[in-house]
């Protein structure tokens, strides 16, 4: 009887428990980015048409994001949730191994998009990303490697998602209003309605 519980403990902690951290460790490789997202402070998307920068106001009692560039206002807070969520869970479906000189060839030479992250402690994270993959269900993008430039380079395979939610117009980053505008319009009728006739 103890002779085969041993062995049953075992073959937990080398095949299940084993297999389960194997599993974990290759989920964790595939994570692009490494902070939470109460550590961002600033997102800038850099794109051909326009640059959008989005950045945290600490001195807000709630939690708020302004758009500051290339317009100054308030941004849509779930919009902005939305982003960090999508941020802090980005994940490649796999890494492709090259060299500088074949960036072209994934389109990250000169890069559609440019995404980066400052963190509050001043860190900077920037990811490039290129054109799509064959299927158009990936895109090709690159992490900007830290420390001395290498021959070596790591292209990764983001859903073609992640780059759908970065290219919204800023009007659809903008805080809607909608609330206070339909209460002038009620207030203007309501007025409207109590003002007397004037005899002609």
């Amino acid at each position: 009887m103890l002779t085969a519980l041993a062995l049953i403990g075992f073959v937990y902690l080398y095949e299940i428990r084993g297999t389960q951290q194997q599993t974990e460790i290759q989920e964790k490789q595939k994570q692009v980015f490494d902070f939470e997202s109460e550590q961002i402070q600033t997102i800038t998307i850099k794109q051909d048409s326009e640059t959008l920068t989005l950045k945290r106001d600490e001195e807000a009692e709630e939690k708020t994001w302004n758009i500051i560039g290339p317009l100054e206002t308030k941004a849509d807070l779930q919009t902005v949730e939305f982003l960090l969520y999508e941020l802090t869970n980005l994940k490649s479906n796999r890494s492709i191994t090259t060299s500088v000189s074949q960036l072209s060839e994934y389109g990250l030479e000169k890069p559609e998009i440019t995404l980066e992250i400052q963190l509050k402690d001043g860190k900077t994270s920037r990811l490039f990303l290129g054109q799509p993959d064959f299927n158009g269900n990936f895109i090709y993008s690159q992490l900007e490697p830290k420390g001395e430039p290498s021959e070596e380079i790591f292209v990764l395979l983001l859903s073609v998602n992640f780059k759908n939610v970065l290219t919204k117009p800023v009007a659809e980053w903008e805080k809607q209003d909608t609330s206070d505008e339909l209460l002038d319009t009620t207030e203007e009728s309501t007025d409207k309605k109590e003002q007397p006739e004037t005899s002609k």
